[in-house]
């Protein structure tokens, strides 16, 4: 449904690959060089962008949309994560893909060209529809409890 392309043909190093035959998402690499300093954030470049999205493949009342997932592996050994949880990426985008990661770790973190730092993968979204809210409730966040 989605197809990427590398912003620069010359690196196709870049392109998203998946590790096994059953990934569920590809892996995704940093563009550029550059470090993570503690406790700080960086918009980490992939140099892939969405060339085309082909809607007669998509089911009607669905959008596709990308995801950006973490690498489990940059948490647990270095303390990287997504700074956005799950970064969603609309089928009408067509700018530079990039991943917010940071680095809650107390070190420095180095990113090279080519190095794995994300996840992606497509889905259907449902669109939801939307109605007046009931004003029967009472109460705020949390205030029906855990059953």
């Amino acid at each position: 449904m989605f197809t990427l392309a590398l912003k620069d043909a010359a690196n196709d190093f870049l392109m998203p690959q998946y590790a096994t035959a059953l990934s569920a998402a590809a892996d995704l690499c940093s563009a550029a060089n550059m470090v993570i300093a503690a406790q700080q954030r960086a918009k980490v470049p992939t140099g892939l962008v969405i060339a085309a999205v082909d809607m007669t493949r998509v089911p009607q009342h669905m959008i596709p949309a990308l995801q950006i997932r973490a690498r489990s592996g940059l948490a647990y050994r270095h303390g990287i994560m997504l700074t956005n949880g799950v970064g969603t990426i609309d089928a009408d985008y067509r700018e530079e893909i990039c991943v917010l990661l940071s680095n809650t770790s107390p070190d420095p973190f180095t990113i090279c060209q080519g190095d794995r730092i994300a996840q992606i993968c497509a889905e259907l979204i449902p669109r939801l529809h939307f109605t007046a809210a009931p004003t029967t409730r009472q109460g705020g966040f949390g205030s029906t409890g855990i059953k």
